[in-house]
């Protein structure tokens, strides 16, 4: 049974829900095996490690310091633990700021006007995501198709 991702991975009941740590870093770790970004052996590592340290891991404060240190080991572990601090809303831009710079490189090479324009609009106040990929449905297509970030907003689909 597949099991929704909510927003930006935040724990905001870990003390009630004690496998709700276990299972967000399950989903983090499979979306990074799934689009190539670690492999099955550094996942296994991973899973290894919080296994060993799950009864210290009581509190929001306890998981994120226990993030916090594999990632020095780990680099995979930064998004989530940026997840984790933060706390981000999964509509704000910055969240997909890299995606953002990457999709319009690709579009300046096809047309300079077009890829400002879509820099412009992506740095209005108050943009969110989804009113991005309403405007520009190719990046909505690029977001689901060549990015992992498209798993933290399940209702993302490009506009037809």
């Amino acid at each position: 049974m597949r099991m929704p991702i909510e927003a930006g991975f935040a724990m905001p009941e870990i003390q009630t829900k004690p496998n709700y740590f276990v299972q967000l870093v399950a989903f983090f770790l499979a979306e990074i095996i799934r689009s190539r970004r670690t492999s099955i052996r550094r996942a296994a590592e991973i899973s290894e490690l919080m296994v060993r340290n799950l009864p210290s891991l009581t509190s929001e404060a306890a998981a994120l310091g226990w993030i916090e240190k594999l990632e020095r080991d780990f680099e995979e572990l930064t998004d989530l633990r940026q997840a984790l601090s933060f706390k981000y809303d999964t509509s704000n831009i910055k969240v997909y700021d890299g995606e953002i710079r990457q999709y319009a490189s690709i579009l300046f090479e096809r047309d300079m006007a077009q890829s400002a324009a879509f820099l412009k609009d992506a740095a209005q106040p108050g943009m969110v995501i989804q009113e991005l990929c309403i405007k520009y449905p190719d990046f909505c297509d690029y977001l689901i198709r060549q990015t992992d970030k498209a798993a933290l907003l399940p209702e993302l689909h490009p506009a037809m």
